[in-house]
């Protein structure tokens, strides 16, 4: 839903409010605690958020305006009751020593001046202080005599949160030993990933083909849940503290405890002068917003609190929220700049898609110059043309979005963009796949492509040689020694030239190398599958495919309907391979490979497969201790089980290793019993003993 929906449902008006029944209010009432309950999910307990923090504000700020005009339908569990996530299985679950609530949000100076008026009609001296809203992952840090003993996320704020003391221990500038041997303090913060870190972890990302965070928020609350504390250390982050939960010293006002946590060695949030009017505050609400590019960490609004802390207990809180404090949401940045340019850029998959070049803006702190366009159906909608004023948004994504156009400002010189019909590296026709929605060239062998299509087609979840990574495949393709992937199985016609010229070693190297693509001939029919990259298909899709069918050609000559019919494959996934295996360019790479003798068929005696895991549904998830997920598949399959790429209410078991991700949370909520590497070989040991 785009936010622009979003917008239109919150007004300033209360029109809407005002012609609804109690009856419509219950329904919507109902409707939004579900839709904030599963978007509360997915961003604290799994890190994947659904829709963006302005369209989940919009939605909050709609269901509090309805529970405030229908008091009676109030309920203590109600998203704005409530502190959103929970503690994780995952980890072990510690109770709260302190409370950790959330802070309620405003979303405009004059919801400002009303907390304000309030906190002064309860408490005429209160004075107050603004900081810098850090956006990452909250913390809760315990000292005894100066040592840390345990860190604690918020999980559900109020019960439990989640032990990660070995991850803590891991973040940059975080003190191991205070300088000063306090008997307690418990230090409350936020984890977060500097901002250069989260860039260059998306390019690496990026380069591998793999999904990018989303924002640097969900980068650091998804790693500082990992289960390898290493790469906790290897992604650099960090820690700033904002508040002493408590401490065996007192202190008087907020000010007073950060400058304690400066002397003990932690890194602070950014905290403003006491201030008194409210003029004063929105000043520096506005100061904090204009140098948000300043700080090394993304900030998402900003705090305005009461700086006496005897004050602060005598306001108290509510369930979710202290009394004595707001956070200010700032507005998602859109900045207006001219579109110079749309580029076709092709991917690994040979996916096209287009690329804005912008004229230089500010966003972020950052200069930004390209933005996504997404696929055609999107130019078309927003009816992009180039030479438009756009207007564009960061908002944390590692590559900006052009969000719309400002059409009154054009004078008739602008041009509509079309993807190309040709490809624009290799002149080969293009075809729009996807129903419709994604173009792609039709040349598997386009170069555009191919470095990094090779190297992913003799990766380990597809073909597996050793010695054929990236580095040595753009050698070969540079060195004009491979043009497509059938070439590889000719290299062995030019042992001797690839000795001499040296580009991906001498004889050792050369000859391990041939015998690696020699061997990768008769691998399993799935891998090779695999390896053709078809958009959709994975490891798991081309398992399900070989089960049902045994050869390239029975694929290749299967309907939609057929293919679609077949477990894990649904109606997109079909009609892509379906696509695929009608291109002629595909059709000349199967007789290519076929002709090198490679292994286009697999014939498996049914007395080969086992009935250990017959009729039961695997799942797996996560780095597993010594096996790979292909060879962990091949014993759960060998046994005549079932590997799927999701968990549901049908699945048997769980297979989870190291880095465990959102499955590992669906099947703790579906009961669903998860099982480790070391479980799976006791099942299969015991079950060999009884036959």
């Amino acid at each position: 839903m785009s936010d622009g929906k979003f917008s239109d449902m919150i007004k300033d008006s209360e029109e809407w409010l005002e012609g609804l029944s109690e009856s419509s209010a219950m329904q919507e009432i109902k409707e939004l605690r579900a839709q904030l309950q599963q978007y509360n999910h997915a961003y604290y307990d799994l890190d994947d958020p659904l829709i963006t923090d302005a369209q989940y504000d919009l939605l909050s700020q709609r269901l509090r305006k309805i529970e405030t005009a229908f008091p009676q339908l109030a309920a203590g569990e109600s998203p704005t009751m409530t502190v959103g996530g929970r503690a994780s299985e995952r980890f072990q679950r510690v109770a709260h020593k302190y409370p950790m609530l959330s802070l309620n949000d405003v979303f405009s100076l004059e919801d400002v001046d009303e907390f304000i008026g309030r906190t002064r009609a309860a408490e005429a001296e209160a004075r107050f202080i603004v900081e810098a809203k850090v956006d990452g992952l909250s913390l809760s840090i315990a000292y005894e005599n100066g040592v840390l003993q345990r860190a604690t996320t918020r999980g559900d704020g109020v019960n439990f949160g989640e032990d990660v003391t070995l991850n803590a221990l891991q973040l940059s500038n975080l003190p191991h030993q205070l300088p000063e041997p306090l008997a307690d303090l418990s230090v409350r913060g936020e984890v977060y990933m500097p901002k250069d870190e989260f860039e260059r972890i998306n390019e690496i990302l990026t380069a591998k083909d793999e999904k990018t965070f989303a924002n640097p928020r969900n980068a650091a609350a998804g790693t500082l849940r990992q289960l390898d504390s290493a790469v906790v250390r290897e992604r650099g982050l960090a820690f700033s503290a904002f508040e002493i939960q408590h401490s065996s010293r007192s202190f008087e006002s907020d000010r007073e405890e950060l400058l304690y946590l400066d002397s003990l060695g932690f890194d602070t949030v950014r905290t403003s002068e006491l201030l008194d009017t409210a003029d004063e505050i929105f000043s520096e609400i506005k100061s904090v917003d204009q140098s948000r590019g300043d700080f090394p960490y993304e900030i998402d609004g900003a705090v305005v609190k009461v700086d006496q802390l005897k004050l602060r207990k005598r306001l108290g809180a509510t369930s979710k929220a202290p009394r004595w404090a707001v956070a200010y949401k700032y507005p998602p940045e859109v900045k207006e700049t001219k579109l110079l340019e749309i580029r076709a850029q092709v991917g690994r998959t040979g996916k096209i898609t287009p690329l804005a070049i912008l004229s230089p803006v500010q966003l972020a702190g950052t200069t930004v110059q390209r933005a996504t366009l997404h696929n055609q159906n999107y130019i078309d909608k927003l009816d992009v043309r180039v030479g438009d004023t756009v207007l564009v948004h960061k908002g944390g994504e590692i590559i900006p979005a052009v969000l719309g156009v400002v059409k009154e400002d054009r004078d008739g010189s602008e041009q509509k963009f079309y993807l190309p019909e040709h490809c624009p590296s290799c002149n080969s026709p293009t075809s729009f796949l996807d129903q419709g929605v994604d173009l792609y060239c039709t040349n598997t062998d386009c170069p555009a492509q191919m470095k990094r299509h090779l190297s992913y087609f003799a990766s380990q979840a597809a073909l597996s040689i050793d010695g054929l990574g990236e580095k040595t495949a753009i050698a070969l393709i540079e060195g004009e020694y491979v043009h497509s992937l059938a070439d590889i199985y000719l290299l062995k016609n030019r042992r001797d030239d690839l000795v001499e010229w040296g580009g991906i070693g001498r004889e050792k190297t050369v000859d391990a190398l041939l015998a690696a693509i020699e061997n990768s001939k008769e691998a399993p029919l799935y891998r090779l599958l695999t390896g053709f990259g078809i958009p959709h298909v994975g490891v798991q899709t081309a398992q399900a495919l070989v089960r049902q069918l045994n050869s390239l050609d029975a694929i290749a000559a299967s309907t939609v309907e057929e293919l679609s019919a077949i477990p894990d494959i649904g109606q997109k996934t079909a009609d892509a391979i379906k696509d695929w295996f009608a291109l002629p360019q595909s059709q000349t790479l199967i007789s290519q490979l076929r002709a090198a003798g490679v292994k286009t068929d697999e014939t498996v005696r049914p007395a080969e497969v086992g009935t250990r895991f017959k009729a039961m549904t695997f799942v797996l998830t996560g780095t597993l201790p010594s096996l790979s997920r292909s060879q962990a598949s091949e014993l759960i399959e060998n046994e005549g089980g079932r590997v799927s790429g999701s968990v549901s209410g049908k699945t048997d078991y769980l297979l989870a290793g190291e880095n465990a991700g959102s499955k590992y949370d669906r099947a703790l909520a579906l009961g669903v019993s998860i099982i480790t590497e070391s479980d799976l070989l006791s099942m299969l040991a015991e079950n060999e003993g009884r036959e």
